[in-house]
């Protein structure tokens, strides 16, 4: 492919020989040979230097920090390493700028820990698992040796290559052996599932007029936790609209002493009683598993959140959960279990203990505007009035808050049980 310099230089080497040869001036018709012989040279240049790239260097992304909140720094490595005996030649590395994308992929099978009775709707599209808070494989970064496949590029794919080449970070020659690293910086003023792809590695000619992608970089994923809403001193966040029953658990923590309902598993942290270890877990894998038991109905709160598109606007789906956060932390810190369900049939248990503020956190970054799945709503009978399946298991001591917008109607979405005891809080 001509880079941007190259692509000037061709254009005017044509029109200098169709002037040449028009008027008779042979200096623009020798120019335009001399143009023409340079990138001829260029190609045969770039591809031999593209068949040595492939055997001897190899790229790898890491993530120091996989999970952040909102507004924090955070960055990712882009790590090119030359694993040969010889010295290898400069490659050039694309600006990352527009490669960054955000997904919502919610509350899968396992997305979240202790989520075993949630119900896995959609997949989960990072790499490792983010319920061990490493979705990005930073323990074992990401690698991929330099393959240079793919696909026949159209007019406008070039004409992007071209401008992420114009932006571009090269990379010096690389001794055996050594390495450069690539800092790119994470935009985390966006909540979500951020994921950097498509990073092309490329090698060019000494005149930079032609360029050939050697590989595209592994991905990386960067999960953004929602800021939490203040709540007032009560527990009620502003805009609460209470139901016909009065919140029990608001006045005071309960003594978090577990049920004897098994929730799922967790990885051991210190602390934990020896006698909840699940030996199967450490026969089969080594890591020490403890089992995590749901919380008596009295010391919790169901938090369902209103994800249907058609109640949302961009900005009310931020503020939805960014609320939902605010009212879930501070059931947490009241020593209540936190049972999160969504309008689309998800549902996580989360306890109270070291873990469960990131547990909540993580699970509301992955959420976002979606329309119940049909395999969600044949599971749990009849079509679901509103568009909404809300898999809620709280019982009649447990306190229910439903976070929705002003024009979702949500509260007509729950069943008759959930509709007498829940509490309203809406956003704007």
């Amino acid at each position: 492919m001509l880079s941007t310099r190259g692509a000037v230089l061709a254009l005017g080497a044509t029109f200098a020989a169709i002037a040449g040869l028009a008027y008779g001036v042979e200096e623009f018709v020798l120019l335009a040979i001399a143009v023409g012989s340079l990138l001829a040279l260029g190609q045969v240049w770039v591809w031999r230097r593209l068949g040595v790239s492939r055997r001897a260097l190899r790229v790898a992304v890491s993530v120091p920090r996989a999970e952040v909140t909102a507004g924090q720094s955070a960055v990712v490595e882009l790590t090119v390493t030359n694993v040969s005996r010889r010295r290898r030649p400069p490659v050039v590395v694309e600006d990352p700028g527009g490669k960054w994308s955000v997904s919502y992929p919610g509350l899968g099978e396992s997305s979240v820990a202790g989520a075993s009775r949630a119900h896995p709707t959609r997949a989960h599209p990072s790499r490792g698992d983010p319920s061990r808070g490493d979705p990005s494989g930073r323990d074992a970064p990401s690698q991929g040796w330099l393959d240079g496949a793919g696909a026949r590029p159209t007019r406008r794919q070039r004409a992007r290559d071209r401008r992420a080449l114009s932006r571009a970070r090269r990379l010096p020659g690389l001794r055996p052996g050594s390495d450069a690293t690539v800092t790119v910086r994470v935009p985390t003023a966006t909540r979500g599932l951020l994921t950097l792809a498509n990073v092309g590695v490329w090698c060019e000619d000494p005149f930079r007029l032609v360029a050939r992608r050697v590989t595209l970089a592994p991905p990386a994923h960067v999960i953004v936790y929602p800021t939490p809403a203040e709540v007032t001193e009560d527990g009620r966040a502003s805009g609460a609209h209470p139901g016909s029953r009065a919140r029990s658990s608001a006045s005071g923590p309960t003594n978090g002493l577990s049920g004897d309902e098994l929730s799922g598993l967790r990885p051991y942290a210190p602390g934990d009683r020896l006698t909840r270890l699940h030996w199967p877990s450490l026969a089969r894998t080594g890591e020490l598993v403890v089992r995590e038991f749901l919380e008596p109905q009295a010391g919790s709160l169901s938090l369902l959140v209103d994800l249907r598109p058609s109640a949302h606007s961009a900005q009310s789906v931020e503020d939805t959960i960014s609320r939902a956060a605010g009212l879930g932390a501070g059931a947490l810190r009241r020593g209540l279990t936190v049972e999160l369900c969504t309008s689309t049939g998800d549902r996580v248990v989360i306890p109270p203990n070291a873990t469960g503020h990131q547990t909540m956190l993580r699970a509301l970054a992955l959420l976002g505007p979606a329309s119940a799945p049909p395999a969600v709503v044949r599971r749990w009978g009849d079509r679901p009035t509103g568009g909404a399946v809300w898999a809620t298991g709280g019982g009649p001591g447990a306190d229910v808050v439903l976070v929705t917008t002003a024009t979702g109607a949500a509260q007509r979405t729950l069943p008759e049980s959930l509709r007498r005891q829940a509490e309203t809080v809406l956003v704007p």
